[in-house]
């Protein structure tokens, strides 16, 4: 009885001593890692919309590796857009910074004579730090440098699955070989087919939301006069990649810049309104409409795999967390010795 116990813990040991180092080694190897990992999603993305080009006229008669590198050369081409769009961007809203500084400060001028405090103390300026922290000088350089990691990261991951879909068709075929077309090859197909299956969908429909929100955004803020309504609406719709707090920190750029360009807590107060309404029928009727139970997992698994994913690899990771996470789950409900951790990260139960 004691040597069963013994073995359970060094099992336990054993087992947190290797998930430290597969950590450490996800952290340690992000550039390599990240851009194949990225290629691969891509991939699923890329097979689901080279799928649904099947109904267009004209299109819909190329082979299927040519429409997956015609959806690959647009996924590309907007996200070079995209980033030149975020850089111009960057640089109007650093230069209409002065003047939201001056905004904020007859806002807080206001707001401490309500109060009955007609001289301001010290901590009160914060207008003028609000300028010397956001000046173009850091903002500029914070974003290029942003921008510049993220392209560094598409253009990688671009060519890792140029490649990969050029080799996507005769994969099965290689797998059958490699594992001499023994059941586990059958099996390992399996799994590729469920997880293709789900993220692809689950992207698919998620990004089909994430535009709609977008458009939605884009309407109340250029009906509220938002400066930057595009640029804004363009963050909205990135951000609620991220499950349950992109949303949130999406919707907060926007009310502030609505705050210090109208030196107003009714603005501020109407913009929040205008654009939560939106957030949470996306929340709570059009994603589960769409998405449905796309990935099967829990919502603590989600919290989880949020707070482990961007600890290692930052907003992209955050971005990624939901299907990494599903990739790992349905692999671990394959492995008998692991499905048990499968069961709990699953929604239903049911991996």
């Amino acid at each position: 009885m004691q040597t069963q116990g013994l073995n359970r813990l060094l099992a336990v040991t054993c087992s947190v001593a290797l998930l430290l180092m597969i950590g450490w080694l996800l952290q340690a190897g992000q550039a390599i890692l990240l851009p194949v990992l990225v290629a691969v999603i891509v991939v699923y993305i890329l097979t689901t919309a080279a799928d649904a080009l099947v109904r267009l006229p004209l299109i819909g008669r190329l082979q299927r590796r040519w429409r997956r590198l015609l959806v690959l050369a647009g996924m590309v081409a907007g996200v070079l857009i995209l980033a030149a769009f975020i850089t111009s961007n960057a640089a109007a809203i650093s230069a209409a910074i002065p003047r939201y500084a001056e905004n904020f400060d007859a806002l807080q001028t206001r707001f401490l004579h309500l109060l009955g405090v007609d001289e301001l103390p010290n901590w009160a300026r914060l207008s003028e730090r609000i300028l010397d922290l956001l000046d173009i000088t850091t903002l500029m350089p914070a974003a290029l440098s942003t921008i510049t990691n993220a392209g560094s990261v598409v253009v990688a991951a671009a060519l890792y699955a140029a490649f990969i879909i050029a080799e996507l068709d005769g994969l099965p075929e290689k797998t059958r070989r490699a594992l001499d077309r023994s059941e586990q090859a059958e099996r390992m197909l399996e799994v590729v087919h469920q997880i293709n299956e789900r993220i692809g969908s689950y992207l698919a429909a998620k990004t089909l939301v994430n535009v709609i929100l977008g458009l939605v955004s884009l309407g109340v803020l250029w009906l509220l006069g938002i400066d930057f309504p595009v640029f804004w609406a363009i963050v909205i719709a990135l951000l609620n990649y991220i499950p349950y707090i992109g949303s949130v920190i999406a919707v907060a750029f926007p009310v502030t810049t609505g705050l210090v360009q109208y030196a107003s807590f009714g603005q501020a107060a109407l913009t929040l309104v205008a654009l939560m309404v939106p957030q949470m029928l996306v929340a709570y009727y059009v994603e589960p409409k769409f998405l449905g139970r796309s990935v099967n997992l829990s919502p603590f698994t989600v919290l989880l795999s949020l707070a482990i994913w961007t600890a290692l690899w930052g907003m992209m990771g955050a971005i990624l967390a939901i299907p990494l996470t599903a990739m790992v789950m349905i692999i671990l409900a394959e492995l008998p010795s692991a499905r048990f951790i499968a069961v709990l990260m699953s929604q239903t139960g049911d991996p």
